[in-house]
């Protein structure tokens, strides 16, 4: 996987299929790498005729680590902050973040692209569909939420169980026995996954080593950028919200919330999935984007 700089940021990525066809840019959520899209999601959608970019977003994976920024405040602190909509410091935002990418497609002479994000990476597609809508022809948000803390705020165990995560560079196996404890507490209470499902989900996830910083700069970047409902207002391109009916982290109501504030969205609601790509509805799932992808005119 090639590293490209461009100048404000160093990024990890990854192009798998034929270019003429349509293309489906990957973003993932807090802290994890591009490598915890599932390999079988992947290539569902390389069978359904379509190009895969894959990306590690600033601070996850092999991009650049921002560990020179400074966290002028504690992620406490800054979730009051957030509750009371007061403003919150942060390091950097999620319009950096999809800035980014939009550096990166330039780089890669990519006109435009089917955005499809997870988790924060859901919020990060939908603000690059905003404010950069000649960029993007298709939205669709997995498990994400606009910002609204009434709604979109994220349970605080579940938090902690992601941040946690990043406490320490240490060995992979130690890496790998946190990951999985972070998968446990964000599944579905309902699903149980086979042995090797999740042995292949944490698998290439656990071989990057983490910064201890990255995921709270990465979470300061969600609350600094607020609720984002009236952006989410004004996006125009096709558009698909998916959302797990188990979802310990974001509740399905915030699921509900980014399809009712973007106009002539599609709400696909998945039973025994939490926050989670659950691999039983991987299928359904690359079908969902395959055919908004197909039926977008791009």
């Amino acid at each position: 996987m090639p590293i490209v700089d461009l100048k404000t940021v160093k990024l990890n990525y990854e192009i798998l299929g034929d270019p003429a066809l349509p293309t489906v840019l990957l973003i993932m959520g807090l802290s994890m790498p591009a490598s915890a899209w599932p390999d079988k999601f992947i290539e569902q959608l390389l069978v359904r005729g379509l190009r895969v970019i894959t990306v590690d977003n600033r601070d996850a994976g092999l991009s650049e680590k921002f560990s020179n920024r400074k966290i002028q405040t504690s992620v406490p602190i800054a979730i009051g902050r957030a509750l009371l909509r007061m403003p919150v410091p942060a390091p950097y935002r999620l319009e950096d973040m999809a800035l980014d990418l939009a550096a990166l497609l330039d780089y890669l002479n990519v006109p435009r692209v089917h955005a499809v994000g997870a988790s924060m990476g859901g919020m990060i597609a939908q603000i690059l569909a905003g404010i950069r809508p000649s960029r993007v022809c298709s939205l669709t948000s997995i498990m994400s939420a606009s910002g609204n803390p009434r709604t979109g705020f994220g349970k605080l165990k579940a938090i902690y169980s992601i941040l946690s995560q990043s406490l320490g560079d240490d060995s992979e196996q130690e890496r790998k026995k946190r990951l999985t404890q972070v998968f446990m507490t964000l599944k579905s209470p309902h699903y149980q996954y086979q042995e090797e499902d999740l042995e292949r989900q944490l698998a290439d996830v656990a071989a990057h080593p983490l910064d201890p910083a990255a995921g709270e700069r990465q979470l300061l970047a969600i609350l600094a950028s607020g609720d984002r409902s009236q952006q989410l207002s004004r996006i125009t391109v096709p558009t698909l919200v998916i959302h797990g009916e188990d979802d310990p982290l974001l509740p399905l109501s915030a699921g509900k919330e980014v399809a009712e504030l973007i106009n002539g969205a599609r709400f696909m609601s998945l039973p025994k999935m939490g926050h989670d790509l659950t691999p039983i509805h991987l299928e359904t799932i690359a079908d969902a984007i395959a055919d908004l992808v197909w039926s977008s005119e791009c």
